[in-house]
C-alpha cells in the first residue's frame, strides 16, 4: 500500500533543492564580462603594436621587417637579418610572392663533453603587387638588414582620344 509521502512530489517532500553549479545567468554574465576584459587588453595590446610601427606576425626572433606601401616608387622591404650570415639567406621570387629564407646551425661542446645543437630558421614571405615588375627585383645585404626592392611598372601611354 502507498502511503501519502510516496503520492507526493518529490520536490515538495525534501524543501527547497540546490544544485552544485551555478545558476546559468551568474556564468554567463560572468563570461561576458571576462570576454569584455579580454577585448579590451587585445585592443590595447594591438594600439600599442600599431604605434611601434610592426605587425606581431613581423616580431618573431628579434627581426623586425617594415614594408613600405607601395607608393611612386615602388616595393620595398626592409627585414632585421643580423643573427644570419650571407651564405645563410636564400631570396626567391615564386609567381607573385617573394621568399626569404635563412637557416642557421650551431653546434656547441662544454668541457664535460656535453653538446647542444641549434637550429634556427627565419622565413617570411610578402605579396608582390600587381603594378609592381618582379623581374626587376633587387636585394641588398647592409649592417644586417636586408633590403628588397622592386621599381613599378611603367604604364602603357594611354592612346590619345578627341
Amino acid at each position: 500500500m502507498l502511503c501519502r509521502m510516496h503520492l507526493l512530489p518529490f520536490a515538495t517532500r525534501l524543501g527547497t533543492v540546490r544544485t552544485l553549479w551555478p545558476s546559468a545567468e551568474t556564468l554567463f554574465s560572468d563570461l561576458q564580462q571576462e570576454m569584455e576584459r579580454v577585448r579590451e587588453f587585445m585592443s590595447g595590446f594591438e594600439s600599442l603594436l600599431s604605434s611601434q610601427g610592426g605587425f606581431a606576425g613581423d616580431r618573431a626572433q628579434g627581426s623586425v621587417a617594415a614594408a613600405a606601401p607601395t607608393s611612386g616608387e615602388g616595393f620595398s622591404v626592409c627585414q632585421d637579418v643580423k643573427d644570419f650570415a650571407p651564405e645563410q639567406l636564400s631570396v626567391k621570387v615564386v609567381g607573385r610572392k617573394v621568399m626569404l629564407v635563412g637557416q642557421k646551425e650551431t653546434q656547441s661542446a662544454d668541457d664535460k663533453g656535453a653538446f647542444s645543437y641549434k637550429y634556427e630558421v627565419l622565413k617570411r614571405e610578402w605579396d608582390v603587387p600587381e603594378d609592381v615588375d618582379a623581374e626587376a627585383l633587387s636585394c641588398s645585404l647592409s649592417d644586417g638588414r636586408l633590403r628588397i626592392t622592386a621599381p613599378r611598372r611603367a604604364l602603357p601611354p594611354a592612346p590619345e582620344r578627341t
